[in-house]
């Protein structure tokens, strides 16, 4: 018996010995690691989102409250878009802190179906969001809107109209029809928006097609969104001053730039 407490108390030295003697830059990263990832864990959720926003990142959301069931698959499903989506982060937020109230609000989700997930484009736009009883990884990723796609979407957040002009490589009237329109935006109170799309871009073409615009032939084309992302009117070539304005300015009930049939226009989903 004797023998074998000493023996274990010396197996027990080799261990102690053994860490000790790990090299000096191991146990260096293996503080680093472990810091990180304690300063991650006292971030709130704005100041995750903020960052995220800073560093360009997408932003899958998962909502939870308190009691809700289901959490993990949400978690999957939102970790599931992560994978596909190099640059994006998955933060996980309950409804029911009070810390979070504010958010709660901003993005409407007091009374969504929890576990939901929403979609954050880079710039801080909510695009999207799903039930995770209905929601896949790949709807997740879908919903990121593209480079230019995201641009329109800005500036509807900030409630200014947008006049989308859209052209191709040797179009002689397009620098024109820019010019046009950044002139008739300077000159309105809301400022629209004039966003710039090339027709072989291939990264922006699901958006056009949203836009109904398909193809470009001898004439550069403008289509309008108002402040509420609804696509009011589509003009080729040059359009009158007194057109464009009337165009930014329209409401309409119907109609819209989103898939599926969407009757919300090309705004942010709340």
């Amino acid at each position: 018996m004797k023998n074998i407490k000493i023996s274990t108390i010396l197996l027990s030295v080799c261990i102690i010995a053994h860490f000790i003697a790990m090299p000096t830059l191991s146990a260096k990263t293996f503080a680093k690691n472990n810091n990180s990832i304690a300063k991650a864990s006292l971030l709130t959720v704005q100041e995750q989102l903020d960052k995220a926003k800073k560093d360009g990142k997408s932003v899958f959301l998962v909502i939870t409250a308190n009691k809700t069931v289901g959490v993990d698959k949400a978690v999957t499903i939102a970790k599931g878009a992560n994978a596909k989506v190099a640059k994006s982060v998955v933060i996980q937020m309950n409804r029911d802190e009070a810390a979070n109230s504010n958010l709660v609000t901003k993005f409407g989700i007091a009374f969504v179906e929890a576990p939901f997930i929403l979609v954050i484009s880079p710039k801080g736009i909510t695009v999207a969001g799903y039930p995770a009883s209905t929601a896949t990884s790949d709807m997740l990723v879908q919903a990121i809107p593209s480079p230019k796609k995201e641009t329109v979407l800005l500036a509807v957040a900030e409630k200014r109209p947008v006049f989308v002009v859209i052209s191709k490589k040797g179009l002689t009237d397009k620098a024109t029809v820019l010019a046009n329109c950044k002139a008739v935006s300077a000159k309105m109170p809301n400022k629209p928006s004039v966003v710039e799309f090339d027709i072989s871009d291939s990264k922006e073409s699901e958006f056009l097609k949203q836009l109904g615009v398909t193809a470009v032939n001898d004439k550069t084309i403008t289509v309008v969104a108002n402040s509420s992302g609804q696509i009011t009117d589509k003009y080729e070539g040059i359009a009158l001053e007194t057109a464009l304005i009337t165009s930014a300015n329209k409401v309409i009930k119907t109609g819209g730039c989103c898939p599926g049939g969407s009757t919300s226009g090309c705004g942010p989903k709340k």
